[in-house]
Formats: C-alpha cells, structure tokens, sequence
C-alpha cells in the first residue's frame, strides 16, 4: 500500500481507469454507487494498483457453503463367496449376469472321486430294491399258501374235536390219540405261517435300514459335494467373478464369485469418515440429475482399520430407498456433502480484503476515492469472504481482478455428460470342462490329439482318440460264469417238463428268475469290461472352443479319467475389456465390434460385472466382461478363427465402445466460460440487476466440453460470461 500526497492526481487516475474498462460482458463488474464517506476523516488511504485491471465489487448477500463432493456407482446389497478349505477348482454353476435363488451352488470344487461315490451307492441301492421286491414277491404268494393252510388244519382240527366223547367214556382215549395228528398239523400250520411273517417283518427291517443307510450316504455324499463350493444365501444377480480354471488350486479364503441384489440398492462412493458425516449439515446424492436422499452406513473405527490393512481402497456405503425401481444397478452418483452452510451473509471477494497491524480492512469506493475502512470478517469459501461489520448490502469495495473477463456470453441450459469409453475387447470363456479317457477298465494309450489349443470345435467334433487293450482273461472269466447260470437255467426248465406239482413247478421258477438276476448282473459287469475297446474316439458335446490340452505325449499310458482336453461351450463366452480405471459399471450398454468374414460387423451388448467401487480387493480384476447374445457372438466372431501363435489373448480381437458415468438433465456450464480458483470453480452471471457477477458453483463433474452443477446459486436460463 502507499499513499498519494496529490490527491486530484489521484482521483484523475482512478477515473480514467473505471471509464478504460472492458465494454459488454468484460465491462465493470458493478456500476458505481454511493458508498457514505465519513467527512470526519481528512486523510484518504488508497491502495495502488496491483494486478490486471482495477475493478469494483459490491457488498452481496450470498449464500457461503462450504461443500464437497464424492464419487460413487449405484450398486446392489453384495455377497462375496470362497471356498471354506484349501482345494482344487471344479467349475462355476452360474456366471456373471445369470439370476440365482438362495440355496443354489454357485461354484463347486473338484467332485470326480465323490461323484463316482454316489454312483456306486445308488446303484446298490438299485439291487437292493430289485431284490427286496422279489422276496415281497415271493413271500405273497407263501403266506397265501401258509395262511390256506393254516385255515384247513385248524378246521379239521376243529371238527374232528367236535365229535369228542366225553372224557369219562371208554372211547375217549382212543379219540383223543386219534385227534392228536390233526392238532400237531394244525400247530405247524401256524408255526410256519408265523415264520414267515416274522421273517418277512426283519427283511423289511432289514431292508429299510440298509435302504436308508445307503440313502444318508448319499445324501452326506452330496452335502460334502456342496461344500466343495459355496450356496447363495439369499436370491440375486452374480455381478462378479474371479478368473480359474479346473483344477487351480485355490488357497481358503480367496474369492471366487459375487452375487448382488438388485432389490436392496446401495452407493458405494469414496471414502468418508464417521465424523465428517455426523458434522455435515446435508448429505444427499445425485443420480440422473436427481437429488436422492441417502443414509449412511456407519463403519466403526474397528472396521476401518481392518479394510485399511487388507484393501488398496476403503470406500463408504449410503443406502437408498428405490421402491419404484427406477434407479439403474450400476448408475453413476455422486454424493454431496455440505460440510456447513451460511445463508444470506454479506461477501465480497477475499481479495478485497486486507489486512494489518490495527486488524482487517477493504477500500471503500465512494465514486471518486479509495477509502479505507476497517471491517470485521467472518467465514470464507475460499473467493468470498464474510463481511460482520464494517460494510452495507451494496457498498462497493476496490479489489485486483485475477481474471480477464470475455466478450461471449451463452446461457445456461441443461444436457447430459458422460464419458466415452473405447477399449480392445477379447474373448473370454469363464466355465469350462475336462474331456477325460472314458475306459475304466483294460490298459490305455493316448492315441491321438485331434485338436490345438484355442480351437474353435462343433459339436460331434473329434476331440481325441484313445486304445484301450481290453482285459481278456477278467472277460472270459465273467463269461464263463454267464455261461455256467445259463447251463444251470436250461436244466431247471428241462425239470419243469417233467414236474406236475405247482408248488415244485414255484420252486423252479423262482431258481430260474433268480439266475437270471445274476446273469444281469455279470453282463453290466462284462459290458464295463468290453465297453470300449480298440480305439475310442472322444467327441465334442456342443460348439465352443478348446482352452486347454494335457500334456502327454502320444502313445503314453493314460489312467482312469485321465483329462486330455478342456472345452467350453460358446453359450458361456464373455467380452473381456480392460477397464483398470472402473469407468464401466453394471448394466452399462456397449457397441461390439468385429468381423464376420466380409467386413465389420456390430452387436449390442451389456456390462454384467460389477464396478470395483463394490467388490473386495480380490475382485478388483481391472477388467470388465460384456454379454452379448450367443446369435451376435457367433456372427461378430466369424472372421476371427484361432491364432495359436499368440495365444488365447489374440483369439479374436474386438472393438468395444460404451457410454459411461452418465448424468442426464444436469445444468451445464462450459468450460472456457469458468474461472478456477485452487479447487474451486465460478461463473460470471448477469444477475436481475443488469449487474455481473461471480458466482460460486460446485462441479459435480466433467466431460471434454462442460463442467456440470451439483450444487450453487446457479439456475437455468441465466447468462454467463465467458473468462
């Protein structure tokens, strides 16, 4: 500061330079006004130029806020899943985009050995009831013969006794030696008819518990195949997935699958603390231009720290309430927080205001001179500072312009802002399975591999072929024995010729079915055994692709289930992009790109994984998988083919392009007609005066062209000068 001894100099200076001010929108920010001058005070302290251009601000009433705002994505209530133990992968049930009810399997761990388990158990079972049905068989029709003849020696018995002297007779002696047959007959009867109820009650005992044995075995069997993998605990959409392969061993306690649901929708933004959301005076969101109410989720201290050690970002959870469902899974947000806000207070720019050794004070333009004039300050935004005392509404004080005002004015409308997004796309194949030697019995060779890596496969494809040397002398010995039943059943029908008898004739027919049991028995036995021989070709179930192929060498020995090639179904094919910055979110629509052998073709698709703002540290992958409809798939990938040379990676190339972080109907304001000041941004408005001035507004965010409000004095239609 300095002073000027000749004061009309003075007020010639300051004159030329307010009538030397821009015309139009870079003219004077205020006309002049008539700010009351205290004639006590002789001495006029002006303040020397400094800076672009001298100007004058008025005393305004405004609203000073001081706010900040956090990124975020709509995201649904998630659920991560892993395996309890240590073990080896098996495959996915579901995958990413598929809906799932609570209880199912989401993944499974490797099952074959459990598998084979319940397979043999349920085919015991089988026998067990096979048989059990033959004996209720059998014992209906002897207890209807027992009962028959139970029935006519009791009658007899009955009424033999029935011409019974008197005891005291001479003739009853003799009856009663004579009636003694006709009883023991009739107790026998009785006796081998109880027999055989008794006997048919502990079959069934029997029966039943070994029935219900086999049954719990089975049943634990699967409940240990479950536990190999993980159940959904509540209904939703998989959202998310990790990225292994049948037979990875998989430490406990990795991720391996996400499921959300849509129903309970959450914001999942950049971390804010528990104590800045208690002293905040607001906090809402903003989804498609709309203000949204939220409610934070509290995380304690505790919780905190424990993420902070294990995640490389802790974000903050805000519920929402959609009961119209208009809120899109996977929507872009941004939470506002408005950390303290005071309504109506009398401004002017920060540097207005100055400050020295009897306290703060402006220079007070009264039309001619710069008059010094001590004020008390209050609160700051940053730009405009809080007048308590010292000014009136209207007052005009002199201050350096760190801008230069523009001559293009606009304004202010609304629109939507969003961010291009363009990335090679790949094909990826989540799920998939082992093809593996199909002989059980007998000694195998790998033959040949019918196909490379990467592949492209038809069904009905060969895959591989494999020689099995059969077992000879375990065959012939099982024949022999289907032989001997067969011998045994001819001689029982050769006695059935000669046999009148129906119960004898019963006896033979019950031999001969009973042998026929055991020769059906030897033949699944032999069929095993001679199920494949010679070379076996191994064929494609369905079309898809070959990821993977084992690595023996043609001519080795191959054990039981030997796995030799590993294919996946084209129904299961994602587009994979990278995508480490998270712009792309669930729901978000893509445009696909590719050839389909004559030119470039195109293909909707949808993002179906989530944004990692809602995924733990372990399935933030840096990626983003894309679906498209197995008819679009098949046709942007028909010029594609196999590249083995550069592996998986360069299978296909695509092209994907997406409209990310969208904001619909937001007040939009251009870039080259905003003044930054630190992190802040303003506008120079024409208010209902017929006066410009700056106006501080919150930035929600931006795309190449327009910074968009999320929070300011800033209304549509008003006019903007450019800086």
């Amino acid at each position: 500061m300095s002073f000027f001894s000749d004061r009309k100099s003075i007020n010639i200076i300051i004159t030329l330079i307010i009538s030397c001010m821009l015309a139009g929108c870079g003219s004077r920010l205020s006309e002049n006004g008539g700010a009351a001058v205290d004639d006590a005070k002789e001495d006029v302290e002006l303040i020397e130029p400094v800076g672009n251009v001298m100007r004058v601000d008025k005393a305004r009433f405004r609203e000073l806020a001081k706010v900040s705002t956090l990124q975020g994505v709509v995201c649904p209530n998630t659920v991560e899943y892993t395996y309890e133990s240590d073990q080896p992968f098996g495959n996915y049930a579901f995958l990413p985009g598929d809906s799932v009810n609570a209880g199912d399997v989401l993944f499974f761990g490797a099952t074959d050995e459990i598998e084979e388990s319940i397979e043999n158990i349920e085919e015991e079972n089988a026998v067990l009831l096979s048989d059990f049905n033959d004996y209720v068989s059998d014992y209906s029709l002897d207890v209807a013969r027992a009962k028959k003849n139970e029935f006519e020696a009791a009658s007899d018995y009955q009424n033999m006794l029935s011409y019974a002297p008197k005891e005291d007779s001479d003739a009853y002696q003799g009856f009663a030696k004579g009636l003694m047959p006709l009883e023991s007959r009739a107790k026998n009867a009785k006796m081998t008819r109880e027999k055989l109820d008794e006997a048919y009650r502990e079959r069934c005992e029997l029966f039943d518990l070994e029935y219900a044995y086999n049954e719990t075995r089975i049943a634990r069997l699967t409940e240990n195949r479950n536990k190999t993998g993980a159940s959904a605990v509540n209904s939703g959409t998989v959202v998310a997935m990790n990225q292994f392969m049948t037979g990875d061993h998989i430490p406990q306690g990795t991720t391996l699958m996400a499921v959300g649901d849509p129903g309970d929708k959450e914001i999942v933004c950049d971390y804010i603390s528990k104590s800045s959301v208690n002293k905040a005076q607001d906090i809402h969101a903003v989804i498609g231009g709309e203000r949204i109410e939220v409610v934070y989720e509290v995380m304690e201290p505790e919780e905190y720290r424990r993420l902070k050690q294990t995640e490389e970002e802790v974000y903050t959870t805000f519920k929402i309430s959609d009961p119209g469902n208009s809120i899109r899974m996977g929507e872009y947000a941004v939470i506002v927080v408005v950390e303290s806000s005071i309504k109506d207070a009398l401004c002017v720019p920060k540097g207005a205001v100055n400050k020295d050794d009897s306290g703060t004070y402006v220079y007070l333009y009264d039309g001619n001179d710069s008059i010094y004039t001590p004020v008390t300050v209050g609160e700051s935004d940053g730009y405009f500072t809080q007048i308590l005392g010292g000014l009136m509404e209207g007052d005009e004080v002199v201050y350096d312009v760190p801008y230069t005002p523009g001559n293009k004015t606009q304004n202010i409308s609304r629109g939507e802002v969003h961010v291009d997004f363009s990335a090679d796309g790949y094909l990826l194949y989540p799920s998939s399975e082992w093809m593996t030697n199909p002989a059980v019995n007998g000694t195998c060779y790998l033959n040949e591999l019918c196909v490379d890596r990467f592949e492209q496969i038809t069904e009905g494809q060969t895959l591989a072929k494999v020689e099995v040397v059969a077992d000879n002398i375990e065959i012939e010995r099982v024949k022999r024995k289907i032989e001997r039943q067969n011998e045994r059943i001819a001689d029982l029908n050769e006695s059935r010729q000669t046999t009148a008898d129906e119960e004898a004739l019963e006896v033979i027919d019950r031999a001969v079915r009973d042998r026929n049991r055991t020769i059906e028995s030897l033949q699944k036995q032999l069929d095993k055994l001679s199920r494949y021989s010679g070379v076996v070709e191994i064929k494609a179930p369905y079309n898809g692709i070959v990821t993977e192929i084992t690595g023996l060498k043609d001519g080795q020995i191959i054990g039981k289930k030997e796995k030799l090639v590993q294919i996946a179904s084209d129904d299961s094919c994602y587009i994979l992009v990278e995508d480490k910055n998270g712009v792309l979110s669930y729901g978000d629509s893509a445009v696909v790109t590719g050839s389909d052998g004559g030119g470039q073709t195109e293909a909707e698709g949808t993002v179906v994984s989530l944004n990692p703002y809602g995924l733990s540290k372990q399935l933030r992958l840096g990626y983003a998988l894309i679906r498209v409809s197995q008819e679009d798939m098949s046709r942007i990938t028909a010029g594609g083919g196999s590249d083995n040379h550069n592996g998986y990676w360069a299978r296909v190339r695509l092209n994907v392009k997406s409209v990310a972080r969208s904001m619909e109907n937001v007040l939009l304001i251009p870039k080259n007609m905003v003044y930054r000041n630190n992190n802040d941004t303003y506008v120079i408005v024409l208010n209902k005066d017929g006066e410009y001035e700056l106006v501080r507004f919150i930035a929600g965010g931006s795309d190449n062209s327009n910074y968009w409000v999320v929070y300011g004095d800033i209304t549509e239609g008003m006019t903007i000068c450019s800086v």
